[in-house]
């Protein structure tokens, strides 16, 4: 009789079970696009992936630990931004900025990156991982606390600028513009970015 209560209130999980890590990380992707970063809790990822709030804290620390998993292993967003800028042959500029602009049209990161956006206008304060993740990870140093290259501050303020305007705000100049125009004209001003020292 007891174990079968304790089997209930398990939910047919095992405390620290990897697959309890797994089913956090799926619920925390969903609410995180649904809701943004600030109204996505830990109460609400806990009860959508069916464990106990403290096997969040268990595996992830606290909210924005829980975050920056949830970028890093459900999104290729670090990955992909990494790659282009170990990549230092001609052309950079342009690959960065398609790169970065597949992240807001992508059917997973992109719901991510939106709701971010529109949740950090609202808040007084944008935590660091969040704003690693709207940043795609490019001025990384600066979060570390080593000082950031001018040019990589610069080059992820602009890259944020633009995607914000075409994909939250829609501006019309920059929704009907081709891809591939836009990707002609943030090219070079990414490349003059990513040679300043």
């Amino acid at each position: 009789m007891a174990m079968s209560a304790q089997g209930e209130r398990r939910r047919g999980r095992r405390p620290g079970d990897a697959d309890t890590r797994e089913a956090i990380l799926d619920a925390a992707l969903a609410l995180f696009a649904e809701r943004g970063y600030e109204r996505a809790s830990m109460r609400a990822v806990a009860e959508r992936a069916g464990v106990d709030a403290g096997m969040i804290r268990h595996w992830f620390g606290d909210k924005e630990g829980l975050f920056t998993a949830t970028v890093l292993d459900r999104t290729p967003m670090a990955g992909r931004i990494a790659a282009v800028l170990g990549d230092e042959s001609p052309g950079r500029g342009r690959r960065l900025a398609a790169g970065y602009l597949d992240l807001w049209e992508d059917h997973e990161t992109g719901p991510i990156l939106r709701a971010l956006v529109r949740s950090s206008v609202a808040a007084s304060e944008v935590p660091v991982a969040v704003r690693r993740a709207l940043g795609g990870g490019v001025m990384d140093r600066e979060y570390t606390g080593e000082r950031a290259d001018a040019g990589l501050v610069l080059l992820g303020s602009h890259m944020l600028g633009v995607a914000i305007a075409r994909y939250v705000f829609r501006l019309p100049h920059l929704v009907t513009m081709p891809r591939e125009a836009l990707l002609d004209e943030l090219g070079p001003v990414l490349d003059r970015y990513l040679a300043l020292d």
